[in-house]
């Protein structure tokens, strides 16, 4: 009974020794993230939404009746950065705004046919705590990313 219960504290020890480590290592890239977000909002253009997103509108788009809804089909050109300028994607994504991160979800709801935005996504609208892909291979986005995506909605299926 006695050895289970050390066994059981050492793997609580464990688990919280673990989980501050993975905090500790992207501490600071995640102030520099909101370091840098708290700064993009006063350059002139940059609108923030109630949930935090930020984003400015390069061209609104052809058709202000033609907006997409957060089930619309999509296709959009776009690329994708970090803070640092590092392009992680960039292309040419046709889907359903079901399967997106809501930060894109909000800023192309916002974006008439053909138009063009620069969408400023904090982490908790993007790829959040855990970020995405593998460390180390190409389109990873660590912990606590800003996403900067330069977007072109070029269709909409209702």
């Amino acid at each position: 009974m006695k050895r289970n219960i050390v066994f059981v504290v050492v793997c609580i020890c464990c688990i919280v020794l673990f989980a501050g480590c993975k905090q500790d290592r992207w501490y600071d890239w995640k102030v520099q993230n909101q370091l840098w977000l708290e700064e993009n909002k006063k350059n002139e253009g940059v609108i923030v939404s109630h949930t935090g997103l930020q984003y400015k509108v390069i061209y609104q788009g052809t058709e202000a009746d033609r907006k997409p809804n957060s089930t619309s089909y999509v296709t959009v050109d776009y690329t994708g950065r970090l803070i640092d300028g590092t392009v992680f994607d960039e292309q040419v994504l046709s889907g359903y705004m079901t399967t997106f991160i809501q930060g894109w979800v909000e800023g192309l709801c916002k974006m008439n046919l053909n138009g063009d935005y620069i969408l400023y996504i904090p982490y908790e609208l993007g790829y959040g705590e855990d970020g995405a892909g593998s460390e180390g291979y190409e389109g990873y986005i660590p912990p606590y990313s800003t996403l900067i995506f330069e977007v072109h909605l070029s269709d909409i299926v209702n």
